[in-house]
């Protein structure tokens, strides 16, 4: 069972670094044998945190925290950058699962329990087909050249500063995301569907919006 957890988890890691990378128009390939060490990783951090202590409510924001400090250290990208690609890319990939999970609910005989459950079939269907539908969108977004490409290609020259007065709405966003899915699990354990579904959109939402403006130079 723990050995399906971690792989499954595993392959629901990479999906959703893949799909920040991706939005931001960064390099997966150049990355890939740090990215499998890093999703092993995740996984078995994921694990831990979730079965073995007992403390689920943690588990998406040490994700966002440990995924903040991979694309820092390891893929050597500004921490601003950093935490704006991890927190638009878990917004964007938190909506994904949700509204799979919503589908098989109204489709199938599934609970409002099977959305804060660690094991069973029907949640490893709605993580399976998040991680399909998070690649499709990625490999979409590659091939059609999608995504903002105002974040520098990595490693980053960190003897140069961010001026933060050119990015004050992505800083907003980005805290704002990074907020909201801090408390995201809590919401989830809380049953808060309702109210999880429009935040989860509304900080995607701020995050592409604020970086389309940028993108195109408006801010």
């Amino acid at each position: 069972m723990g050995e399906i957890y971690i792989l499954i988890g595993a392959l629901d890691v990479f999906a959703l670094i893949v799909l920040m990378l991706k939005l931001y128009r960064l390099s997966v390939g150049m990355y890939w044998r740090s990215l499998l060490i890093f999703c092993v990783s995740a996984a078995l951090v994921s694990y831990l945190i979730r079965i073995v202590w007992g403390l689920p409510m943690i588990d998406t924001a040490v994700l966002m925290i440990i995924s903040i400090l991979y694309f820092r250290y390891v893929l050597n990208i500004k921490f601003f950058y950093a935490a704006l690609v991890s927190s638009a890319g878990m917004s964007a990939y938190v909506v994904i699962q949700l509204l799979v999970a919503v589908l098989y609910m109204l489709l199938g005989n599934y609970g409002q329990t099977v959305i804060v459950e660690s094991h069973g079939f029907q949640v490893q269907l709605i993580q399976a087909t998040s991680i399909i539908l998070a690649c499709l969108l990625s490999y979409i977004f590659k091939l059609c050249r999608w995504g903002f490409s105002f974040i520098p290609m990595p490693p980053h020259d960190f003897k140069i500063k961010i001026d933060y007065t050119n990015y004050k709405a992505l800083v907003i966003a980005t805290t704002g995301a990074l907020i909201f899915i801090s408390f995201a699990m809590v919401m989830l354990l809380s049953y808060k569907i309702y109210l999880l579904i429009p935040s989860s959109v509304i900080s995607f939402g701020l995050s592409y919006y604020f970086s389309q403006r940028r993108d195109l130079g408006i801010d």
